[in-house]
């Protein structure tokens, strides 16, 4: 039986590419930059190939991507907007990422259910492509020399795709713009898959992410698309469609399984019901399964007693026909699992598999195929862990307690606002939290953790930090201020640390996007606060000021799904024991004399159902999880939320429900239309679109954010809205910080004169 891998973590062992890359852009760019860059990844690309080698028949090549994978598709395909045609190679791929001044950067989304992030290509009247694959057929010609044309498996992200996630300023009608430019990349993709067929390859994958897409407009596209684009192939080169996080529905399902040129049908059996499309309608007899069994978003090690049954009625419908396989990509896991001692030697150790781990897990999976006793030892292990998870009464007990009291404010919006934050201007001017992570601040971390230092020398150390945020946020004239989180590593790692039930990893990263990576907690046991976590720093920033400081907490959702939940009880359960942490730290921080409170649930969307009947029952678990960590405030108390790089038009009556004081939201890339949407669904309360793009190193000019904010009057009273950037600005600089803030709050106070209203 065939295994074959779908990718591989791109950023490398010990994240060497992120640093290549931001030593690239600090670089001038030159040619001995650009071939510093390339050896890096090309290390790391042969690394991973050499990995799955050992343990695939099939490994996939020409997908180690600098940034994203939809960029590079872009940038191959010479996708280019107007305001890049300027800027030449890699330059100009970065300066879509990432912006130049007098171009901002591509808007950037979540990709399909997860934390990762894609940059969204767009197309308007002068667009006119311009392929060059130089770069790709590089990284396929040396795949083929390491591995050989059998094994050497090209990756495309299939054209589809990327007709349905660009964004169009063309006609005016979605489907047209789709069609037009559908029809321009089809000879390009025809004549890519017959220069990949004529070197020799055995197979292709087609990468087709919007066959999980519940939209009817999908299948003309798709049926314009193929089998015509495979026109020019040979026939010894086999084709593979791939789709993963969700099932494909009914009527991909059937188109898919009718076109005959598709020799392999890939689909995800971890998520979505693919498997009953298979009971329901069959699978021909022609062609082979990918039957994505390991899951590729989880670090999880298969669970035998979830398998099992899938294995058997696979064998049943399938036969042979089949090949094992992860679910997706395994670039949502970290790199391995062998190098972190800690956890290798707690209970859950012989449970969890990073990405080299996954390879034995198909090995496994694929014997289990034909000897279910290959799955016995892996049984016992999940035993083991069983035995090991200890239960927190206090925390069931208050979850057996909850009524729906415990999941209301006191009072409403309306009675509740006239007593907030008395004294604040109308246009109040914030930000969303952080301020910039120096070399001084990482350096300080390192030391704590080599034990160099105390944590009283510590804690001193990161009192000044706070207190130099604070005199900036005064200095600049900020309305409500932060303390800057120069303690926290990351938003969900930081709170992770502070509560109970929780595994952390010393090199468990996983890319976000372009350098950004993280390193997901793994949920194991029950999850509680054992004491206050945020009390300390905010005690310190308000002592400070005079202004109202902001306590700064992440919501449970977020926690939830930028983590690594448990797989033996729901996320659900684990998202409500979350929540009771967190507002046990909201009564802590009122009680410290906190006036507004930050919960902030940037991945509320991100894990919602692709399927019509999953979602509602998603968004209602949600919504209580984030109102029972926020009901228990004081009506004195504003409650914000921040959200980001999302579609919300789906969920907008969700986020409705979440009741908050004020909502901060992702918008400088997104030209309004979030906030057109909060408007069409008539949202009475705060409200604070982002007036800047804070992955950009570009400063915006006062004009710029003047513009943003009267944009914002159209679809928001003046006495809801409040100004702030898109995001946290800890991967910014600081004189970019302080530039871009002073420019923020020279806006606001011209609108304010214009306006002819300073204060509430």
């Amino acid at each position: 039986m065939l295994i074959s891998t779908l990718g591989f973590p791109r950023i490398g062992p010990k994240r060497e590419l992120k640093f290549a890359l931001e030593k690239f852009w600090k670089s001038s760019g030159s040619a001995d930059d650009v071939k510093a860059l390339t050896t890096v990844a090309r290390s790391v690309e042969e690394s991973a190939w050499n990995i799955q080698a050992a343990a695939s028949d099939k490994v996939t090549v020409g997908d180690l991507y600098l940034y994203d994978g939809v960029l590079s598709w872009v940038h191959w395909l010479g996708l280019f907007p107007q305001r890049f045609m300027n800027i030449r190679g890699l330059d100009r791929m970065f300066a879509m990422a990432r912006g130049v001044d007098g171009a901002t950067a591509l808007s950037m989304k979540k990709w399909i259910t997860s934390n990762y992030h894609y940059m969204v290509p767009e197309m308007d009247k002068t667009t006119k492509l311009s392929p060059d694959f130089t770069d790709f057929f590089e990284s396929v010609q040396r795949g083929i020399e390491q591995l050989g044309p059998a094994k050497a498996t090209p990756v495309l992200i299939g054209p589809v795709t990327i007709a349905y996630l660009t964004q169009y300023r063309v006609s005016g009608s979605l489907d047209d713009d789709r069609k037009y430019l559908l029809e321009q990349l089809l000879p390009i993709y025809e004549s890519l898959i017959g220069q990949l067929s004529a070197l020799g390859i055995t197979e292709i994958q087609l990468h087709e992410a919007s066959l999980v897409f519940e939209d009817s407009s999908l299948l003309p596209l798709y049926m314009a698309t193929y089998p015509a684009v495979l026109s020019k192939k040979n026939s010894t080169t086999k084709i593979n469609i791939v789709s993963f996080m969700e099932d494909v529905g009914t009527t991909h399902y059937k188109w898919l399984t009718s076109v005959k040129e598709f020799d392999i049908i890939s689909m995800d059996f971890t998520r979505g019901d693919n498997l009953g499309l298979i009971q329901k309608y069959g699978f021909p007899e022609g062609k082979v399964l990918g039957a994505g069994l390991v899951d590729a978003r989880s670090v999880w090690r298969v669970l035998p007693r979830a398998t099992k049954p899938v294995l058997r009625i696979l064998k049943n419908l399938v036969n042979k026909n089949i090949r094992i396989q992860p679910s997706a990509s395994l670039q949502f896991v970290p790199w391995d699992l062998s190098c972190e001692k800690d956890i290798v030697n707690h209970p859950t150790g012989t449970v969890l598999a990073f990405a080299v781990q996954k390879l034995d897990e198909l090995r496994i999976v694929a014997a289990a195929f034909e000897n279910e006793a290959t799955l016995d030892n892996l049984e016992e292990s999940w035993n083991s862990y069983s035995k090991a998870v200890h239960g927190d009464t206090k925390v069931s007990d208050r979850m057996a307690k909850l009524t729906a009291k415990d999941f209301e404010r006191a009072e409403t919006f309306t009675s509740r606002r006239t007593k907030q934050l008395k004294g604040v201007p109308l246009l109040p001017t914030t930000t969303i939290g952080s301020f910039p992570q120096t070399k001084e601040i990482r350096y300080l971390r390192s030391q704590k953790k080599k034990g160099t230092i105390s944590e009283e020398e510590y804690n001193a150390a990161i009192d000044r930090q706070i207190a130099y945020a604070i005199g900036v946020q005064e200095a600049l004239g900020l309305d409500i201020l932060v303390h800057g989180e120069a303690e926290r590593t990351d938003m969900v790692e930081f709170f992770a640390h502070k509560m109970d039930g929780m595994l952390f990893t010393s090199n468990g990263w996983v890319q976000s996007f372009g350098s950004r990576c993280v390193r997901p907690p793994i949920f194991w046991s029950d999850i509680s606060r054992p004491s206050p976590m945020t009390i300390r720093e905010f005690k310190v920033a308000q002592s400070l000021t005079d202004k109202p400081v902001k306590g700064m907490l992440t919501g449970p959702v977020t926690i939830l799904n930028w983590s690594f939940p448990r797989v033996d009880i729901s996320r659900k359960e684990q998202c409500l024991q979350i929540a009771l942490g967190i507002r046990d730290e909201i009564r802590d921080l009122e009680e410290a004399g906190c006036k507004v409170v930050q919960v902030d649930e940037p991945a509320l969307r991100e894990a919602m159902p692709l399927r019509s009947h999953g979602k509602k029952e998603y968004l209602e678990w949600a919504v209580d999880a984030f109102r029972l960590s926020t009901a228990g405030a004081k009506s004195e108390t504003q409650i914000h939320t921040h959200m980001c790089y999302c579609e919300f038009n789906d969920c907008m009556d969700a986020i409705d429900k979440m009741d908050t004081d004020v909502n901060s939201i992702e918008n400088a890339r997104s030209d309004n239309a979030t906030l057109v949407a909060f408007k069409r669904i008539g949202y009475n309360k705060g409200l604070g679109p982002g007036t800047y793009d804070i992955h950009s190193p570009v400063v915006p000019p006062i004009a710029f954010i003047t513009d943003k904010l009267e944009s914002f009057l159209q679809c928001v009273e003046i006495e809801n809205l409040v100004v702030n950037p898109d995001c946290g600005l800890k991967t910014r600089t600081w004189p970019e910080t302080v530039n871009a803030l002073k420019n923020m709050v020279a806006a606001t106070e011209q609108i304010r004169a214009k306006r002819g209203t300073v204060s509430k």
